[in-house]
């Protein structure tokens, strides 16, 4: 499997979704079967209860996950069908953590950010990227994450240390990543 990391810095909003949809579809030209993952690092499980004043539009995937409008754009730009687990959320992640830590699968540990959440971010990802998803049905061979809002909100720090250690893990060969920000230019508001 090949991850391509899509993250942004300076705002929210500066095109990562059409970045990593359009290096979806270059790689689908090439003959490649792609996947994506949004990871949204709110609290929240899905953006299902959220304003879309505050958080934009919802998209409904095929099995009925309330999701970021993102995964819709995926879909249509690389003919796909997504599910709910496509959208990863820190909810999300919280919410198996916490599960398994009150089953007693932590055995008396306690339970950090490191390594026990950014461990479940890496399972997370590494199943969600082996679903079909396409006609074909076959396992992709790459998988494009976005890393919703920016580097610098701190709600981000465990998906980026997670990713880091999912690169060392699979080879820096295996996972790049791409990094969209915004650059005014003085005299350019006119």
């Amino acid at each position: 499997m090949k991850y391509i990391v899509v993250s942004g810095g300076v705002i929210s909003g500066a095109g990562k979704g059409i970045v990593a949809s359009s290096a979806g579809l270059l790689l689908q030209s090439k003959g490649f079967v792609v996947t994506t993952i949004k990871i949204d690092p709110y609290i929240n499980i899905d953006s299902g209860t959220m304003s879309p004043l505050h958080h934009g539009e919802i998209y409904v995937t095929d099995d009925g996950g309330e999701i970021n409008l993102d995964l819709g754009n995926f879909e249509r730009y690389l003919s796909t069908t997504l599910k709910h687990c496509h959208n990863l959320t820190t909810g999300k992640i919280y919410l198996d953590i916490i599960s398994r830590e009150r089953a007693g699968n932590y055995l008396g540990k306690t339970v950090q950010v490191v390594p026990h959440v950014t461990n479940a971010i890496q399972e997370y990802i590494e199943r969600t990227a082996k679903i079909p998803v396409d006609e074909s049905q076959a396992e992709p061979d790459v998988c494009i994450i976005e890393l919703g809002g920016t580097v610098g909100d701190i709600e981000s720090s465990p998906f980026i240390y997670a990713l880091a250690q999912l690169r060392k893990r699979v080879g820096k060969e295996n996972l790049v990543q791409i990094h969209v920000a915004y650059v005014p230019v003085a005299g350019s508001f006119r």
